[in-house]
């Protein structure tokens, strides 16, 4: 008897469960972001302008007093009443890397942080795009932008919806040898056996380029090569399977197109292959997409 009393009365004090999760669990805020809007302009050689406003609503029935900002930024104190919003202009970390008049990148940080803990995700996202005329249109974004036109005010848009934001890079090239690069891979999803990888070279510059060195690096694991074109490298952890190839000059408003084939050595999927590089007197020139391979079964 004293056995089942001591238990009982372990058992009475011990939490539940469902009462140790709710003590553990991270209260959710009282606010949510319901809208950023605002613009990026990509500028030749320096870093972008970025401007942006983000509303703030308060849908509890008690004022909230908070802190809010871009990872790296400045915070902005936030004192909202019950049933209202509040605007705040938020400034932003951006980094920037290349030479004017050449291919160059940015890379501004969204990740928003509300008292000192991961924002929650913001029901619109809605942000302009300028670039300049030259750099039109953009090498790649990562995430994905919406193209418009070159005779847009705006020539991109960025668009999300209930989404945590994460860093946003751009890649792009104002110089007279503006390229885009577009590689695809047939077929999808991979199975072993031959595997042709295509690369579409257009040029948006205003002169002609000289010879250009497209190169890819594959993973000497999945895929094979055999001909004058590849060669392998050998790392510490892994070896590289490299295709190199040379395109002739290439004039403005002018495409070309070059495939290769290689063996995959099993069903590959669930990886990404690399951009391809493409170099113009012994400088990286343009970048292509990288390609995701699917796993279907």
């Amino acid at each position: 008897m004293r056995i089942f009393v001591f238990v009982f009365a372990l058992l009475a004090v011990m939490p539940t469960h469902a009462e140790a999760n709710t003590e553990d669990a991270i209260p959710e805020p009282a606010i949510e972001l319901t809208e950023l809007m605002g613009t990026i302009t990509l500028k030749n050689g320096v870093s972008p302008e970025v401007a942006l406003v983000l509303t703030v609503t308060n849908p509890s029935d008690t004022p909230y007093t908070g802190q809010i900002g871009f990872a790296g930024a400045e915070t902005e104190s936030l004192s909202i009443n019950a049933g209202e919003e509040q605007d705040v202009s938020l400034s932003v970390t951006s980094r920037h890397a290349g030479k004017a008049d050449a291919l160059q990148k940015a890379e501004i940080d969204f990740s928003l942080i509300l008292d000192d803990q991961p924002a929650p995700a913001i029901g619109n996202v809605d942000i302009d795009i300028q670039v300049p005329v030259a750099a039109y249109p953009l090498v790649r974004s990562e995430p994905p932008v919406m193209q418009k036109s070159a005779e847009a005010e705006a020539q991109y848009e960025f668009y999300a919806l209930s989404q945590q934001l994460q860093p946003l890079k751009f890649t792009y090239n104002p110089g007279p040898h503006n390229l885009e690069v577009r590689k695809t891979v047939y077929p999808i999803p991979i199975e072993p056996g031959p595997i042709e990888i295509s690369i579409e070279v257009t040029n948006h510059g205003t002169e002609a380029t000289t010879a250009l060195v497209l190169r890819d690096t594959l993973d000497d694991a999945d895929f094979a090569g055999s001909g004058s074109a590849f060669t392998r490298f050998v790392a510490d952890e892994a070896t590289d399977l490299v295709w190199e190839a040379e395109l002739p000059s290439i004039a403005p408003g002018e495409s070309r197109l070059i495939s290769y084939t290689v063996s995959a050595r099993y069903a590959v999927g669930d990886k990404q292959l690399p951009a391809t590089t493409v170099i113009m007197n012994d400088e990286l020139t343009g970048l292509s997409n990288k390609v995701w391979l699917p796993k279907w079964h």
